[in-house]
């Protein structure tokens, strides 16, 4: 087998259950060798297989051995975030650093519609009450909505952002979208959107949903100004990360009903133990798990090996992030 490249696969224990892991175990293409590295591995072995990987796949861990990664010809993560890495650093090293595809857009764009639609019919203050034996009925009908026709502000109109914007259409709500790039026409035309500031986004929609890259531009983006701009009937969803949205200016916009409530999957730690936030009957929460279904892992890894066999070849990876 000296023909064989070697791919070194780096993960947390807790975040992939065993059965993915056999699933990768099994899907390894011929001519490729996959060597598992548990975050709880001793350093002195995990930087041994860095050393000698030809190829390198994460999920839900950084990664500090660029220097000794000689070999290395791909990067691949299998999430959509990168903020983890050190992007300037693996492209001066000559490694390419790439993303899953657009995986997991179809679960996150779903699970935006689950926020947005527990947020607008009450779901968890009705499931709570009959569960403990009162039956509200129609006590909460004045503070129901629909989605159709409501305006969707979508902040980042990659992957993600576009399959919230097919999905919505279909709620006949209207889209409009904030990206530092604009879609190609036809897109803009199939999805019927239409590319704004962020000034007016938040000022005229009814539901704003963050879908932006953790950047140096994006952290704190969704801070007191911000919210203060938007409708006071408008909801925020966040299922990107923690850090575009200051929490405790989130904490305070929602205590002097700034706004009329937030859907949250992530926050700025985690794991969320014990928040101000809990205390708002107007704030649907989940723990990190808008990407996470069975059916986006097995589009994870299929994108993954595909994206390491076209390198095998020859080929330029797809889904590069730009330094």
């Amino acid at each position: 087998m000296e023909n064989t490249e070697k791919i070194v696969f780096l993960y947390k224990k807790e975040n992939i259950p065993d059965q993915i892991i056999e699933k990768a175990k099994k899907q390894t293409p011929l001519g490729f060798e996959l060597v598992l590295c548990e975050a709880q591995m001793p350093e002195e072995e995990r930087r041994l297989h860095a050393a000698e990987a030809d190829y390198f796949m994460l999920y839900t861990v950084g990664f500090d051995d660029v220097k000794i990664a000689k070999k290395a010809k791909l990067m691949q993560i299998l999430s959509a975030g990168y903020d983890r890495l050190n992007v300037p650093e693996l492209a001066e090293a000559g490694i390419p650093l790439a993303t899953n595809g657009g995986a997991n857009a179809p679960t996150v764009a779903e699970h935006v519609l689950l926020l947005i639609l527990s947020l607008y019919r009450k779901l968890p203050l009705h499931h709570t009450a009959l569960k403990s034996g009162t039956w509200l009925g129609h006590q909460e009908v004045l503070g129901l909505n629909e989605l159709r026709g409501k305006q969707v502000g979508i902040v980042g109109f990659g992957k993600i952002g576009q399959e919230v914007a097919r999905m919505v259409n279909g709620f006949l709500a209207s889209v409009v979208y904030y990206d530092v790039y604009k879609a190609p026409d036809d897109v803009e035309k199939n999805l019927n959107a239409r590319q704004v500031g962020l000034d007016e986004l938040l000022s005229t929609s009814d539901i704003i949903t963050l879908h932006t890259p953790l950047t140096e531009t994006s952290r704190g983006l969704i801070n007191s100004n911000a919210l203060k701009s938007m409708k006071s009937s408008a909801i925020l969803i966040n299922t990107a990360r923690g850090a575009a949205v200051v929490e405790k200016d989130l904490v305070d916009a929602l205590k002097n009903k700034v706004i009329a409530g937030a859907g949250l999957d992530v926050f700025e730690i985690e794991p969320l133990n014990d928040s101000l936030l809990f205390q708002f009957d107007n704030v649907v929460m989940t723990p990190h798990t808008a990407g996470s279904t069975i059916d986006t892992w097995w589009r994870r890894l299929d994108f993954a090996f595909e994206n390491i066999e076209r390198v095998s070849k020859g080929k330029d990876p797809l889904f590069v992030v730009e330094p």
